[in-house]
């Protein structure tokens, strides 16, 4: 399977949100990294065909998916940002909804959706009302309704966003779980999402993807720029004013041990560091 993206553009009247942007990708995990307002949101819903490019092209194994209509939707599984959900309804009564809309027979639905929340963990809540569900649990319920036809292309917006780290961690491993022989796009701002589990990783700005590879590949990008120094409290807040700062740790003599991404050297006796991939983040995302 391979699903190319070919200089697809999205113009909002004079707004670019997508800008010429091309992409190969077959099956494994594909982070989308990026900050907000990146255009990542946009391209997912040209990827999911919910959106028309303005100009360019995406094509499944050579065929453009705008040809193909429900043949192509019935292989995407979708989580949007804001994942919808009805408060009143229980898991089990959304999952066999969500299964009646994609065409599934209602024996189906009732065999697939045990099976998914059994793997999401939300078998022995089936029967609550999705309302008194946390963050976590609502982003599982929305892996399992994504998964309902078995896709082979699954689409995931932001899906860690207000998650805390536990579930941040149960999350991403059932991502990667269940990203074995199919596509995975999994579109974050949080570099840690991805940093282990993705194939390759797209880091998308201003519409464009300015750098990919994966995460070795990644952090070569950042190699001699990455910085540690020592300073005083007074220079700190100088520094913190100047440089791009990513760690900032006080001591306990009162001095202050910075981390910066800088081109050049940031102070006298500061000395390389290894960089990570949220140094690599930092690094392309300044602002």
């Amino acid at each position: 399977m391979e699903l190319r993206l070919d200089r697809v553009t999205k113009k909002y009247g004079r707004k670019l949100a997508v800008d010429r942007l091309s992409a190969m990708m077959d099956r494994g995990v594909y982070g989308l990294l990026g900050a907000n307002g990146a255009g990542k949101t946009t391209l997912m819903r040209m990827v999911c065909d919910i959106q028309t490019p303005t100009e360019g092209e995406i094509l499944l194994n050579g065929t453009p998916i705008r040809d193909m209509g429900e043949e192509y939707r019935n292989l995407l599984g979708y989580l949007p940002q804001n994942f919808g959900y009805y408060p009143d309804f229980t898991p089990w009564r959304f999952m066999l909804y969500i299964g009646a809309l994609k065409g599934l027979s209602k024996g189906a639905a009732k065999e697939k959706s045990m099976e998914l929340l059994g793997e999401v963990g939300l078998l022995e809540v089936r029967n609550k009302k999705i309302k008194t569900f946390s963050g976590g649990m609502k982003q599982r319920l929305g892996i399992a309704q994504a998964m309902l036809n078995d896709p082979e292309i699954l689409i995931l917006d932001e899906p860690t966003a207000g998650l805390d780290p536990k579930e941040r961690v149960r999350f991403r491993n059932l991502i990667s779980a269940m990203a074995q022989n199919r596509l995975v796009l999994f579109s974050t701002h949080i570099v840690s999402d991805i940093e282990y589990i993705a194939k390759k990783i797209l880091v998308m700005k201003d519409g464009q993807v300015i750098q990919e590879g994966n995460s070795q590949e990644l952090l070569k990008t950042a190699e001699g720029k990455v910085w540690e120094c020592i300073v005083s409290a007074a220079q700190a807040d100088d520094m913190v004013q100047r440089f791009n700062v990513g760690n900032l740790k006080n001591m306990e003599d009162g001095r202050v041990l910075l981390r910066i991404v800088s081109e050049e050297k940031p102070a006298e006796g500061a000395r390389r560091a290894e960089p990570t991939l949220e140094d690599v983040y930092l690094y392309y995302f300044k602002e």
